[in-house]
């Protein structure tokens, strides 16, 4: 006691020992088990979400994050891992095989992780060799160079291999920026080159958007916690989330770190002093800058935010007076905030200036490891049958550019362990490196020309008109027994949302204008205008082959534009009168959970087609609504 008052204890203080003894019981279990972490690793992953939940708790006035919301975005996180670990379990299950060991062999030339066999499930989910036929040579790269395919499902061909190639430090060209192809090359490196390492780390990321999305929505209105439930619940039981969290392909690791950035930027919005209004926007600018150099698809996130700072700036200085005709006078936004000086606005301007230089500094650093390897850039990466020519500034369709080592390395040893150190670094050669390699990237991405079947419009894209089928398998299932005949079981993995959410959601979206129109909601604005960004601004104008999975990063505006709706329309009630008729009053909260209750039913209806659980052949074909699914 001090002078009568009671000094609490820092969390940490009163949090420690059960934090403690929960993450040695963890490592216990790793080692008995024989999981491929070290028990210390396994231990300090453990205890990272308890650092997490504390630093969100001693910030709570930015994060509006409270002890609960930890325990419900862990929840939410951890059952998503789940699914996306165990599905599909079939192989073990279904096809009678449940047994203490795997049963189900691996493909033919391919190496098991050493998680192949999980908790008495052989073959579990996730490391299951969906394409086991065997390994088959398959084209890559723009010489077409043969590389050997080993259950790769889709385009993990391509970045599963690149991802193997920044690890050895082998000449590749991909398209895209190169974090995405780094994330997975860490599974890689953790599991070895099979379907558990490469698809391990999609895996994570894809269960933590589902828990950064529970915190977006937490900050951005924190008037009823069900609104964060409502639209983390949406984000779950989405298939386009699960199978591309699944699959190794870069888009879900894109689109957590546009949730992230997001979730940043709101943080950012509402600090209250200098210092955290400073450390905030930096911490932004760091979300944004990795999340540039994961996916160009991070850019109409960044304009989002430089639209809301720009209106949150204009709107106390700008008076807007109209003059009705009858004489009345109506005035829109004000004058200049009290205290507003001209220095306080360059200050402001500086720092944002220096948050977009620092934005372009993660994006040239997110390089390192090419400037580690020689590499060969090919301006028209559509063509590859064009010759080659001198590196002439990537002028010219045929232009081909060797550009030498910015950064070499030197292997050296430290007692047993083997580092690799630079034993150079040429500033311009890596400036050079970034550019040239945008420039080819811009230049393959405007000159492609190839169609592909499962390609659709970008106006198509809420409609979930003509998604991807990623896999499909026709032969080798077994049979099902219907109405006393055999019939063959089919398996398909189909990169589609969950049908009743993504239309459901369109009504969301139209409820989110309303509000913003009648009733000039923020909340609203913001959702409709990530959702329109994320899906308008960069696909609308291209003539490039486009596909339906580029609407993820709009995916978490849909879920939270539908959550918010639901929200709002929880605690109202209706009542219909048709003259007389008095029909009796029914609440907002039974529409809530209708909704709800039919987006888990669809879920759990279209699951098969999201993790090639086989199905018999009449059932396969009623799970395709429209004729564009097939």
């Amino acid at each position: 006691m001090t002078g009568g008052t009671a000094v609490s204890r820092p969390r940490w203080r009163r949090e420690w020992r059960w934090a403690a003894g929960l993450g040695v019981g963890f490592a216990v279990v790793d080692l008995l088990m024989r999981w491929p972490v070290h028990p210390v690793v396994a231990f300090v992953l453990f205890e990272a979400p308890w650092g997490l939940s504390l630093l969100l708790r001693r910030f709570r006035h930015l994060t509006g994050v409270d002890g609960l919301d930890c325990w419900i975005a862990g929840g939410f996180v951890a059952v998503a891992l789940v699914i996306r670990l165990a599905s599909p379990i079939f192989p073990d299950l279904f096809t009678g095989h449940f047994t203490l060991a795997g049963t189900v062999p691996a493909a033919a030339g391919t190496t098991r992780g050493p998680t192949h066999d999980v908790l008495g499930f052989g073959a579990w989910g996730l490391g299951y060799p969906t394409d086991k036929t065997g390994c088959t040579n398959v084209p890559v790269g723009p010489h077409s160079t043969m590389r050997r395919d080993c259950g790769f499902v889709f385009d993990e061909v391509y970045f599963a291999v690149d991802a193997l190639d920044n690890l050895k430090g082998v000449d590749y060209f991909d398209p895209e920026p190169p974090v995405t192809k780094l994330v997975i090359a860490a599974g890689i490196s953790w599991l070895g080159f099979n379907a558990w390492g490469w698809r391990i780390m999609p895996a994570i990321l894809g269960s933590l958007f589902i828990g950064v999305l529970y915190l977006l929505a937490r900050r951005l209105w924190n008037k009823d916690r069900w609104f964060a439930v409502l639209a983390a619940t949406f984000a779950s039981l989405d298939g386009l989330a699960l199978v591309e969290s699944r699959t190794a392909v870069i888009d879900m690791i894109a689109a957590f770190f546009v949730v992230v950035a997001y979730w940043a930027f709101l943080i950012h919005w509402h600090a209250r002093t200098p210092r955290a209004w400073r450390w905030t926007l930096y911490l932004t600018a760091i979300a944004c800058g990795v999340g540039v150099a994961a996916k160009a698809d991070t850019l109409p996130a960044i304009l989002v935010m430089g639209v809301c700072l720009t209106g949150r700036w204009l709107w106390p200085r700008v008076r807007l007076r109209v003059r009705a005709s009858e004489g009345g006078v109506t005035t829109v936004g004000g004058m200049d905030r009290a205290g507003t000086t001209a220095l306080r606005v360059a200050r402001a301007g500086w720092h944002h200036l220096a948050a977009a230089l620092l934005i372009a500094f993660i994006f040239y650093l997110s390089f390192f490891r090419y400037w580690t390897i020689a590499h060969t850039l090919y301006v028209n990466y559509a063509n590859t049958g064009l010759g080659t020519a001198t590196c002439t500034g990537l002028t010219t369709p045929a232009s081909q550019c060797r550009l030498p080592v910015a950064m070499p390395l030197s292997r050296d040893r430290i007692g047993p362990a083997t580092i690799w150190l630079p034993s150079g670094f040429n500033v311009g050669q890596t400036v050079s490196d970034v550019v040239m390699n945008s420039v080819a990237s811009l230049s393959y991405q405007a000159t492609l020309t190839a169609g592909h079947p499962f390609a659709s419009p970008f106006w198509s894209w809420p409609l979930v008109y003509h998604p991807v089928l990623f896999y499909a398998n026709y032969a080798g299932l077994g049979h099902s027994v219907v109405q006393g005949q055999p019939v063959a079981n089919y398996a398909w993995v189909t990169d589609m949302g969950n049908p009743i959410l993504w239309w459901v959601g369109l009504v969301g979206m139209a409820g989110c204008l309303y509000l913003v129109v009648r009733r000039r909601d923020r909340v609203a604005a913001f959702i409709l205008l990530g959702y329109l960004f994320d899906w308008l601004l960069i696909w609308s104008w291209p003539s490039r082959v486009l596909f339906y999975y580029e609407m993820i990063e709009a995916l978490p505006f849909l879920c939270l534009g539908l959550a918010y709706v639901l929200a709002r329309l929880r605690r109202t009630s209706f009542r219909l009168e048709l003259g007389a008729l008095r029909f009796r009053a029914w609440s907002g909260g039974a529409l809530t959970w209708t909704v709800v209750v039919a987006v888990f039913v669809a879920f759990v209806y279209f699951y098969p087609l999201w993790t090639a659980m086989p199905l018999a052949e009449p059932s396969f074909y009623q799970h395709l609504w429209l004729p564009s699914w097939s």
